[in-house]
């Protein structure tokens, strides 16, 4: 059975780094696209319009609240890790090298939210990000597939690991959006007095939509409705890691 995951990363310079993606089968996938495809066309928008979190406007808050309602209507599978940077730095590995930390932590996220169960096949894409070393997504895939023979765990079955542009992949979209919210509550920027209004009323329509009053909060391992925000803790991490 074919899985999709689409990834994407937000607040890399804040306080609380954000990495998460949208987990979804096959045939779900070919619905929700299909959805999102007829939403913007009946809206004016071109199919490879992209909705992103630092776009969002006063003019198209409403596109963006209908926009995110898919996710909701078809119960997608949100799980996202939150690492607070002043307790763990990126550069905190043999390597001292800030990219290997965070491909670390797309890691463990990608390894502890899917299945090892063979008859799973996953295609994972990220949104595309510049990397010092160019084999990192190779390196992450193959990973990923060898598994944690230490543990006699064997690895995921990942067919495709590979970067794209977000503007032709609407789950990433949702995932930014997401990203964006959680971030924008984790790293308190409703608070501040120059906060961006439309950005509030956004992030607070989005946990209003899963009976929360604030996106700051974190599910562990049990997960919260179809919502997994994993806020880690450095102890945690290095022995992770």
């Amino acid at each position: 059975m074919k899985h999709y995951i689409f990834a994407d990363e937000s607040n890399l310079n804040s306080k609380y780094l954000l990495i998460g993606g949208i987990w979804v089968d096959e045939l779900t996938y070919k619905a929700v696209v299909q959805k999102c495809n007829d939403f913007k066309k009946s809206i004016g928008w071109t199919i490879d319009a992209k909705f992103n979190w630092k776009s969002v406007s006063k003019l198209t808050l409403p596109h963006y609240k209908n926009f995110i309602d898919i996710f909701f209507e078809f119960n997608l599978k949100f799980n996202a890790i939150v690492i607070d940077q002043e307790e763990f730095k990126l550069k905190h590995n043999e390597e001292k090298d800030q990219e290997l930390g965070f491909y670390k932590f797309y890691y463990l996220l990608l390894w502890h939210n899917s299945s090892n169960d063979s008859k799973l096949e996953y295609q994972i894409y990220l949104d595309r990000r510049n990397n010092k070393k160019k084999t990192r997504l190779d390196d992450l895939k193959n990973i990923l597939n060898y598994g944690k023979p230490k543990y006699l765990s064997k690895g995921l079955n990942v067919k495709s690991l590979e970067p794209v542009n977000s503007k032709d992949y609407n789950l990433i979209q949702f995932s930014d959006i997401l990203l964006g919210a959680f971030g924008f509550h984790y790293n308190k920027r409703h608070l501040k007095p120059d906060s961006s209004n439309i950005k509030c009323e956004l992030a607070q329509y989005i946990a209003t939509k899963i009976g929360r009053k604030s996106l700051s909060f974190g599910t562990q391992k049990n997960g919260y409705k179809n919502l997994n925000v994993w806020l880690f803790k450095s102890n945690k991490v290095k022995s992770a890691l």
